[in-house]
């Protein structure tokens, strides 16, 4: 359902510069260059037809019978999701490795020319600098390399959700605890990811969820990497002593928990103290603080990360095996507010393999696969931001 913004109320907004945090946040006030786009390319999913596997085999690509995952750090959100790629490939006899830049975009595009030197069948790549990682990832294609790009152009499959209705649904459930909790006054620290471009809708649809509550919220813009796990510890730790009223915070699983260790660490308390964190990627963590119901997290937006890596395993080992794949994997998120939600969500995670099988036949509820390409047709790749629609 789109959600409706054509009269939002007014709120108040200010945004945080590097001056808050030289070091982590230096990297982010200038963002990289936008992925190049092609308008006359596809951008939207309802430019293309569901997805429907075949057994029929085409030309068979001679690459290894490898994954590589590289992520800017080996996360919770990073780990589920290459634990399960992980499972996928090797039930298909593919090799497998998870590799980190430590948050260095630089260091980042060394590791995929590394690779590509070296030689490997799948890249599943993280946005860090995806102007950068583009060109990169332009020349694996060009070689038959399959490529997932995490939101991001170019890929022969791009892992894409409705960033826009993540972030306005997220703040319609805060905007709901604020005026049951606070009535109606709160000051939200909005940590966004606007350094990854295809985010930023994520940002924009935030601002017009807390703004249906009125003026009595102020939201502070908070630019986060989601890399490093003391991030958020770090970022309260700084933001608490120029802002102490802040009494909401939004932002991606990591940062969040770490956010609540802080607090947790200044004495205060889940049960008296009226603090709202919300999560959004679904990470373990998150879904067992969630479900304890004695931490500051109350709610999470979770992707069934175990069949978003799943899927991505066995996507590419289709790929090697000259099979068509899908060129869209559309996720969507699941709010989890309850022990008996996190039951819920848990549940699908747990079997992967079976949520997978929903998926091919397009019955998956939440989740679902887009176009079709394959080795012998890699010129019929993604050249743009998807988005709904």
């Amino acid at each position: 359902m789109s959600p409706d913004v054509r009269s939002p109320m007014p709120h108040r907004r200010r945004r945080l510069t590097a001056v808050l945090l030289a070091g982590s946040l230096a990297a982010l006030v200038a963002f990289p260059a936008a992925a190049q786009q092609d308008p006359s390319a596809p951008s939207k999913l309802s430019e293309f037809e569901p997805f429907v596997p075949s057994d029929t085999i085409g030309a068979i690509p001679e690459l290894p019978k490898s994954i590589a995952f590289l992520v800017p750090a080996a996360n919770d959100y990073y780990t589920d999701i290459g634990n399960n790629i992980q499972l996928a490939a090797e039930a298909r006899g593919l090799e497998f490795q998870l590799i980190s830049s430590e948050d260095d975009p630089v260091k980042n595009i060394d590791q995929i020319n590394s690779i590509l030197q070296r030689g490997v069948g799948c890249l599943v790549i993280q946005p860090q600098d995806a102007a950068a990682q583009g060109v990169v990832l332009q020349t694996a294609i060009d070689q038959g390399v399959y490529v997932d790009f995490f939101v991001t152009p170019p890929a022969n499959t791009q892992t894409m959700a409705d960033q826009y209705d993540l972030g306005y649904q997220q703040a319609l459930t805060t905007v709901a605890w604020i005026n049951e909790n606070l009535g109606g006054e709160a000051v939200v620290a909005n940590m966004t990811l606007d350094f990854i471009e295809a985010l930023i809708p994520r940002r924009q649809g935030t601002e017009d969820g807390l703004a249906t509550g009125g003026p009595g919220i102020t939201v502070i813009d908070v630019p986060v990497t989601n890399s490093s796990p003391d991030e958020g510890f770090q970022l309260a730790s700084t933001l608490y002593q120029s802002n102490p009223d802040i009494n909401v915070w939004i932002g991606p699983d990591d940062p969040i928990l770490s956010v609540n260790a802080y607090l947790e660490s200044v004495g205060k308390d889940p049960a008296v103290d009226k603090i709202y964190l919300s999560g959004l990627n679904g990470t373990q963590q998150a879904l067992d603080a969630v479900a304890t119901g004695d931490t500051f997290v109350k709610a999470t937006w979770g992707f069934n990360n175990s069949l978003l890596g799943y899927a991505m395993g066995q996507q590419c080992a289709d790929w090697l095996e000259g099979k068509t794949v899908a060129q869209a994997i559309q996720v969507g998120g699941t709010e989890a507010t309850s022990a008996d939600e996190v039951a819920a969500l848990q549940e699908m995670i747990d079997d992967p393999a079976g949520q997978y099988e929903l998926l091919l036949a397009g019955t998956q509820d939440g989740n679902k696969l887009w176009g079709t390409t394959s080795f012998e047709n890699k010129d019929n790749y993604i050249r743009n931001t998807l988005t709904g629609g």
